[in-house]
């Protein structure tokens, strides 16, 4: 397959625009459109490739939060938040240290 045809972009744009447009003669109204309709292009372009990437971002952190979630223990996840707060005083970090202490077998002396 052939290599596609380089498309302008950003500086490159601007300079062709000012360079491509007649000498000193006035600008076409054809011209300033296809150069408008190129941006345009462009900019649609850009725009759905930033949502898709806000996207996989999201699912990301999704998939993430979920794995965090899972190594918090089944007594604490399923706890009312009332429950939870009066209990370890609402610090999840105090939560995790006694939810150790009481799972490791005490032995005795």
């Amino acid at each position: 397959m052939p290599p596609r045809g380089r498309k302008r972009r950003g500086k490159e744009l601007v300079a062709a625009v000012a360079t491509d447009a007649p000498g000193d003669a006035a600008v076409s109204p054809e011209y300033v459109e296809a150069v408008v309709a190129e941006l345009e292009h462009e900019s649609e372009r850009r725009v759905k490739k930033l949502k898709r990437q806000m996207g996989d971002m999201r699912q990301e952190f999704l998939n993430h939060f979920q794995v965090e979630l899972l190594k918090i223990p089944r007594k604490i996840r399923e706890m009312k938040v009332e429950h939870f707060s009066s209990e370890y005083g609402g610090s999840m970090e105090e939560a995790l240290k006694k939810a150790a202490a009481s799972a490791r077998p005490s032995r005795p002396p």
